[in-house]
């Protein structure tokens, strides 16, 4: 059956959307379009996309939700550099306090990165009545349980889609999405300027050093990419999931990471040759009474839809009791990608404040969204009882023997093999490889056997061990 419209209904389906003080919502035929005023701190790639966005698509936003986002402060580090970007005269500062003590603002974006003084400074804004949108995901990390208190005593909000994954409303899915559901594995790509290395070093055979140049090249990694290559980052956003997907708080230390800047090209021949492919992953996995959580590289499936994220893309898969599997995927990295998140958190902060009052009579933050954050108690395993299959490669000398010392210390440490592949390297330097997939064992017993096999006379290089995850295709 199709629905159809009158000619009258058509009309007012096109007027924007007004919310009363009782919370019902009405059309009014005029009116003055509420603003909603806006401070930033921080204009670097991020801010001054934010700002362009806002220029850009402002008229836009205003159709589309019946707000005008007025932009009336900016905090700079340097009032003298070029951005590439106009603004009136007087929003530019580079006092942030002067940001977050003006009385006139509504909401304050803070964009400046690192965790002191951006810590303080969100708190200040908070405390004098305006919301803050965020994607400090190392600040959120580190201190998001003290910074959702303080919005609570505030009567304010604290907004952070931007934190994670980009384009990607991953954390409103977690929220609203799928609160229903008890959460059972976040597993994801999301650290768009690792998955692009992995994908040119995958695709193009090229050396780890030769794709990060690229990268920074193409703008998506940092002068310093010690933060994005290390897994850290990604750790950062995985404290922020794990608390929202399983109501604890994380502590950094608590998450095991590995990073990507030991991979080689072997390593993806290898893991092709096994048929998977090689990503940086995060993943979080809910077993009572414990979780896990760790980031590292992985292999998975070749077949798998995670398999196929290209470049700065991101994609997080999120299996629940009642949904299953879902899966999202987005552009991770970039200015305006970002941009786009933040605003999203400006808009959504926006229409809370001005819900439950009329245009004419709104005089302050009210209807901030309230939930509860931290509402469970659980450890988080520790990586050695981790149970996982594994890649083992072992650099050998090509004598009698070899093979059986690799197979019986394993073995010791029980650790069942599933496949073994042997290759000479060079016969007549008598120099081989051989490269074992094992069945699920421990952590802490396949590192142990991989040790004692690394004081033996047989390798003539290091070892190299990678995770493997099974994701159902």
């Amino acid at each position: 059956m199709a629905w159809k419209t009158t000619e009258s209904e058509s009309l007012l389906l096109q007027a924007p959307l007004r919310a009363t003080a009782g919370g019902r919502s009405r059309r009014p035929v005029s009116g003055p379009v509420p603003v909603v005023t806006l401070g930033l701190i921080g204009m670097g790639n991020v801010g001054t996309a934010v700002v362009r966005l806002l220029q850009e698509n402002g008229d836009l936003i205003e159709k589309k939700t019946g707000i005008r986002l007025e932009l009336r402060r900016v905090a700079v580090k340097h009032l003298s550099k070029r951005r590439g970007i106009a603004l009136p005269a007087g929003v530019l500062t580079d006092r942030a306090e002067a940001v977050v003590a003006d009385p006139s603002l509504d909401l304050v974006i803070e964009l400046m990165g690192g965790i002191s003084p951006a810590r303080r400074y969100v708190l200040r804004a908070m405390e004098s009545g305006k919301s803050v949108v965020t994607a400090n995901k190392a600040l959120l990390a580190t201190w998001g349980a003290q910074l959702l208190s303080a919005a609570g005593r505030s009567g304010v909000d604290l907004a952070c889609e931007a934190s994670v994954a980009g384009t990607i409303p991953i954390l409103r899915v977690l929220e609203e999405g799928l609160a229903a559901n008890r959460i059972e594995r976040i597993i994801g790509i999301i650290n768009g300027t690792t998955n692009y290395i992995l994908t040119r070093m995958a695709e193009r055979g090229e050396s780890f050093g030769a794709a990060l140049a690229e990268a920074q090249r193409q703008g998506l990694a940092e002068a310093d990419p010690s933060l994005d290559v290390s897994g850290e980052d990604a750790a950062h956003k995985l404290a922020i999931l794990a608390a929202l997907a399983f109501g604890i708080q994380v502590r950094q230390k608590d998450i095991f990471v590995e990073g990507i800047d030991a991979l080689t090209p072997e390593d993806f021949a290898g893991a092709r040759s096994f048929g998977y492919a090689l990503k940086l992953l995060a993943m979080a996995r809910s077993e009572e009474p414990v979780v896990e959580l760790r980031v590292h590289p992985t292999l998975i499936p070749a077949a798998h839809p995670l398999a196929a994220i290209r470049n700065e893309f991101n994609a997080v898969m999120v299996v629940g009791d009642a949904s299953r599997e879902t899966m999202y995927v987005g552009r991770g990295a970039g200015p305006m990608p970002t941009a786009s998140a933040v605003l999203s958190d400006v808009i959504a902060c926006a229409e809370r404040r001005l819900g439950r009052c009329p245009v004419k009579e709104h005089a302050g933050p009210v209807g901030p969204r309230r939930r509860n954050v931290f509402w469970g108690n659980r450890k988080v395993r520790r990586m050695g009882e981790v149970v996982s299959r594994y890649y083992l490669r072992f650099p050998i000398h090509d004598e009698p023997g070899a093979i059986g010392v690799l197979s019986s210390t394993l073995g010791r440490h029980r650790v069942s093999l599933s496949d073994v592949r042997a290759s000479v390297v060079d016969a007549d330097r008598a120099t081989g490889i051989v490269e074992i997939v094992t069945h699920g064992a421990a952590e802490r017993e396949v590192a142990a056997a991989v040790a004692e096999i690394g004081r033996a006379s047989i390798l003539r290089a290091p070892a190299r061990l990678l995770r493997i995850e099974e994701l159902r295709t």
